[in-house]
């Protein structure tokens, strides 16, 4: 697996194109078909060209074939990594190595993890930025909830996730927000692929408070991390940082409260922060 935003963003434009010839056949229209479909204004060859991952679709391709073949975001969805269009150029690789990715293990001391954040939480974080204009933190929200969309796959990898008590206590947006935030949070947890576990306040300093980190694991692949700081972020695949940051979930987990416990948390505080 590269690290250097090429290779998700390839990944993305082959999935794109057995997507459209499974939509396209489950319709049974050939590729000739296809382009002389009404409205479509795209050669059988330019067709032919996406479909076996020789062609970049845009959003007017996009637009056109999706109305034809009926389809509700299936390929849209697959746009922003195919054009690397997640945010800084440091981070673009991040989301399709995600996408990719079995098992994803999580730890934050400060916020609720991006992939399980609503809008409104989200929008929240963005704003406290200084300086940063409206537009960009709009930018900003929607490729964070793009991100989400891992767990809408048709196998979304297996999500683990410590939080920090205090996370839950800080009022990112005012108790209105944090109330729909933390009922969001009991709601994914329903989710078979969604382990959502609480560090508590008692385990004291650990090393999960020197900052966020995210680890994935795919099929055929080394362990990848990403590590987040105040200012930027890094996406890592050196064997030796990836295994320390390994060892390091492996204790915060086991200070961790185990699910029924830390569900039970999150609705006390939810329950809090008032209707």
């Amino acid at each position: 697996m590269t690290v250097n935003g090429e290779g998700p963003g390839l990944r993305a434009r082959a999935e794109y194109g057995a997507r459209m010839r499974k939509f396209r056949t489950r319709q049974g229209l050939s590729q000739e078909r296809l382009a002389a479909a009404p409205g479509v204004t795209y050669s059988e060859s330019q067709i032919g060209a996406v479909e076996r991952g020789k062609r970049t679709p845009g959003a007017a391709f996009t637009e056109e074939i999706e109305r034809v073949l009926g389809l509700n975001g299936e390929l849209k969805e697959l746009l922003p990594e195919i054009h690397n269009d997640f945010g800084p150029k440091w981070f673009r690789p991040w989301p399709g190595i995600e996408a990719a990715a079995h098992t994803i293990r999580t730890s934050e001391p400060s916020l609720i993890p991006g992939l399980l954040q609503t809008e409104r939480y989200a929008e929240q974080i963005f704003l406290g930025e200084p300086g940063v204009p409206p537009d960009q933190v709009q930018k900003s929200v929607q490729i964070r909830l793009k991100r989400q969309a891992v767990f809408g796959q048709p196998k979304p990898p297996m999500y683990s996730t410590l939080i920090d008590e205090n996370v839950l206590s800080r009022p990112v947006g005012g108790a209105e927000v944090m109330r729909e935030q933390l009922a969001h949070l009991l709601s994914v947890m329903k989710h078979p692929c969604i382990t959502v576990r609480i560090v508590p306040l008692a385990a004291g300093l650990t090393t999960g408070l020197l900052g966020a980190f995210e680890i994935a694991q795919a099929d055929g692949s080394p362990d990848i991390a990403y590590l987040e700081s105040s200012l930027t972020g890094e996406v890592i695949s050196n064997t030796d940082k990836v295994r320390a940051l390994s060892v390091r979930w492996d204790a915060l987990s086991s200070m961790a409260h185990p699910v029924n416990v830390s569900e039970q948390i999150i609705r006390e505080v939810m329950e809090r922060y008032g209707d």
